[in-house]
């Protein structure tokens, strides 16, 4: 059995991943830490935690295995020496999920409490980096939105049959916001209500480019852009490149591959970064929706030209997306447009993939529980990849419903 601790059991995903351990066959949890609420029971904190007999203490005890509920910049500091220690820890928090300490530093607007190690940090999106989970020691929780987002586009990325030009629009559920007691979180301010927020940049975004930039078929870059930027110069974006020049005559032929030319050559400038990876312009836009859990992503992107038949690109990117989840246990292609409570309470990911064939863009609709999928259950996931237990255990649990 191994010894479980956690580190700032006192927020809303603390609580959760008290409320998961307590089922699981091979961890037990042991040792509680809150500041704000140490020597207080962790049944005096979160009564529906009576199962539990514990106090909160202000550091953890002895363990095997830690994860960091902590917020950011707290979390590296006590992380760090758990890491070199040799303890395996799941960081819940965003400290280790960038991998330039400048990034993180432009982003949280402190600098990185340790950044030598970044490198040994694993991004524990387990279903797209199982193998650096495994091997890991220290793993960085994916954030909830990003999660919900790169679920829903790795398939269509990893194909190579969208562009680079991302629109992510994603609805969440109150309790993404913690336990405090920011007016706007109130239910009188809440309720019946939905508004936008983060639209000059919410600290996941570089998140999201960042795993998105590391799995982008680089070979195809450059071909992508031109494609784009002849569609848009023609004016028919769905239109193949030759299709497209055969149609003009010399004038407008010249005119155009050499607006395609300076257009790709903006467009590698702001896509590209370091040696050889495009990084992709992602718009994305956060909701605050008056429910507790859940987050809603729908993703748009341009279908590159040719990737897809005409008549048939709904089925076929159904059909490339069950491929790519095939064989997932948290992570499942759907036939309809899911609702979030359809995940409420446990760590699946729905995703909904189809093509809308006017505009010829991607269009992908996922949700989870942002406690859970979102936070706890992907840390417990994560927990048994690193020790070799099967990814299910603890966790293989349907939704609450209703």
């Amino acid at each position: 059995m191994i010894k479980v601790g956690i580190l700032n059991v006192t927020g809303y995903a603390g609580a959760e991943l008290a409320r998961l351990l307590y089922s699981h066959p091979e961890a037990q949890l042991v040792s509680v830490s809150g500041r704000s609420a140490a020597g207080k029971t962790l049944v005096d904190v979160f009564p529906h935690l009576a199962v539990y007999d514990l106090t909160i203490g202000e550091e953890i005890g002895d363990v095997d295995f830690v994860f960091s509920a902590l917020p950011h910049a707290a979390s590296a500091e006590s992380c760090a020496p758990l890491v070199r220690a040799g303890i395996p820890v799941v960081d819940i928090s965003a400290d280790f999920r960038l991998h330039d300490p400048k990034e993180y530093a432009e982003w949280y607007g402190t600098e990185h409490p340790a950044p030598e190690l970044l490198s040994q940090a694993a991004y524990g999106l387990t279903e797209l980096n199982r193998d650096a989970v495994r091997q890991s020691k220290l793993i960085a929780n994916p954030g909830c939105f990003p999660e919900s987002a790169l679920l829903a586009l790795a398939p269509a990325v990893k194909a190579g049959i969208i562009g680079p030009e991302i629109i992510i629009d994603s609805k969440t559920g109150i309790s993404g916001a913690g336990r405090g007691l920011d007016l706007k979180y109130h239910f009188g301010e809440a309720a019946e209500s939905v508004s936008a927020y983060g639209l000059s940049g919410h600290r996941h975004l570089p998140e999201i480019v960042q795993e998105l930039a590391a799995m982008w078929p680089k070979e195809t870059g450059t071909e992508r852009g031109t494609w784009l930027a002849v569609g848009v110069a023609s004016r028919s974006p769905g239109a193949e490149l030759a299709t497209a020049l055969a149609d003009m005559d010399e004038q407008q032929r010249v005119a155009v591959l050499e607006t395609a030319r300076e257009w790709t050559r903006k467009r590698q400038e702001r896509f590209v970064y370091g040696a050889d990876e495009l990084r992709p312009m992602v718009t994305f836009t956060p909701h605050l929706i008056p429910m507790t859990r859940g987050i809603l992503s729908t993703c748009y992107a341009p279908l590159t030209a040719g990737a897809l038949p005409l008549g048939v690109a709904g089925d076929a990117v159904r059909e490339l997306y069950q491929d790519f989840f095939g064989g997932e246990p948290f992570a499942r292609v759907v036939d309809s447009p899911p609702a979030t409570k359809q995940t409420r309470g446990n760590n699946m990911c729905l995703v909904y993939p189809t093509v809308d064939a006017r505009t010829e863009r991607l269009v992908v609709v996922s949700v989870l529980d942002n406690l859970v999928k979102g936070a706890a259950g992907q840390a417990i996931q994560n927990m048994n990849a690193m020790l070799g237990f099967p990814e299910t255990m603890g966790l293989d649990v349907p939704a609450v419903y209703p």
